[in-house]
């Protein structure tokens, strides 16, 4: 009789199993394609196409004006009717302003200042916004963007690019997590700005992230052709931005990802190379690099597996988010374990706040910038880390051909943090 009992209960508690397992296969299909109203944006920018996509409450043509002159528009329609719209522009100018504005009966689309620009081979001076964990919606988030926002005068013209370093919706990256944590507060950016974008381990909780943005994959914007839409450089003005998803590839150290960044990074010819990535080698914030199974081992990989490549090709700059706090490094070289082992023969230079990479291209500053709508409470005590806040904010990057400047501008619209790297480089 208790064998019998004992049967049924292990049959139920299977069954319930089973039942929750396809309900949750169940949430996850829906939260990642459920059909939501969402005003257009742009993805995938390269130097001579880009992709436009919104979404309308029912099937219609896709149907566009875009141009030089906000006077002189050239309609694009296509003849399908669908709600998920899709229209790649191709035969662009390279480096060029283009306005464009789409028509719904639908939805109620604001066209005012919608525009885009094409990647630009060169450009004398570069700013760029920097946000990492940005993805709670409310007060704080918009905060940090309120004090960017005073920092340009509210002129969205004296921005060049806007970067996000993952987790852009909260909690799980869901449809209409990333409509209220990204489309709608920045919507003044999403109709300027074309969001170099990567996943954190929020957003890969769901596809959503797939569906919404499309990454070049064959070398369409610099660098070395991935063949993967996971991993994958910008060249775009002075700055070799390269973009690197440390959540759900392979990160060891003879993998595709480490062997592509090998190929990539040697064959750079921009002055400045950029690393973004959502898990950073180092930070004691919200995560610990020292502890090996923090984020499922995310953290030490990048760190051991990676950073010797970054030492090797001289990169300049690693962005990170994760942690939300923010952290920096001053320059330093050939650090692999962990921070106990951190000494001063790891600091190329050991300034606070300037660093001259002319006669060797040899050091990485590294900066944890995941605090841009949450915070942690943390020891912030990394050795390699001694500049190091329990505060909110963003990054601002202001870049020329031998100057890097980087500033932690807090919630306070404080410039908590700044520093700069030079290379005077002698013809």
């Amino acid at each position: 009789m208790i064998k019998k009992i004992l049967k049924i209960s292990l049959i139920i508690i299977l069954s319930l199993y089973v039942i929750y397992g396809i309900g949750r296969i169940s949430v996850v299909n829906y939260d990642s394609y459920v059909h939501l109203e969402r005003e257009p944006y742009t993805t995938n920018q390269t130097y001579d196409s880009i992709t436009i996509k919104w979404n309308t409450t029912q099937d219609e043509k896709s149907l566009l004006y875009f141009g030089e002159d906000i006077n002189q528009l050239k309609k694009v329609e296509i003849d399908k009717k669908v709600d998920k719209h899709l229209i790649k522009l191709t035969e662009l100018k390279e480096c060029t302003k283009y306005y464009y504005k789409v028509i719904s009966k639908y939805i109620d689309i604001n066209n005012q200042d919608r525009s885009f620009r094409t990647l630009c081979k060169q450009k004398e001076f570069q700013r760029i916004w920097v946000i990492g964990d940005s993805g709670q919606s409310g007060v704080n988030q918009d905060r940090v963007y309120t004090e960017f926002s005073d920092y340009i005068g509210f002129d969205y013209g004296k921005l060049d690019a806007w970067l996000l370093l993952g987790d852009n919706a909260y909690r799980s990256g869901t449809q209409e997590q990333y409509n209220r944590a990204m489309f709608r507060p920045y919507k003044d950016l999403v109709k300027r700005y074309t969001p170099w974008v990567l996943i954190g381990n929020h957003d890969q909780r769901r596809f959503t992230f797939d569906e919404i943005f499309d990454f070049p994959a064959n070398g369409e914007t610099g660098g070395v052709p991935s063949g993967t839409e996971a991993y994958y450089s910008i060249d775009d003005g002075n700055i070799h931005l390269v973009m690197l998803d440390s959540e759900r590839v392979n990160r060891d150290k003879d993998g595709n990802l480490a062997k592509w960044l090998e190929k990539d990074l040697e064959s750079n010819k921009k002055p400045w190379v950029v690393v973004a990535m959502h898990s950073p080698a180092y930070t004691k914030g919200g995560h610990d690099s020292d502890d090996d199974g923090d984020s499922d081992g995310k953290l030490k990989d990048m760190r051991e597996n990676f950073v010797p490549i970054f030492d090797k090709y001289g990169v300049d700059l690693v962005l990170s988010g994760h942690s939300h706090n923010y952290e920096r490094s001053k320059l330093i070289y050939g650090h692999y374990g962990k921070s106990d082992t951190f000494s001063k023969e790891h600091i190329v230079n050991d300034s606070d706040n300037f660093y001259d990479k002319s006669k060797s291209n040899k050091g990485t500053v590294y900066q944890v910038a995941g605090s841009s709508s949450k915070l942690d409470g943390a020891s912030l005590d990394h050795p390699a880390l001694p500049f190091s806040f329990n505060e909110m904010g963003s990054v601002i990057l202001e870049v020329t051909s031998t100057k890097l400047v980087s500033k932690f501008l807090n919630i306070d619209g404080e410039i908590k943090d700044q520093f700069t790297i030079i290379k005077e480089i002698n013809e």
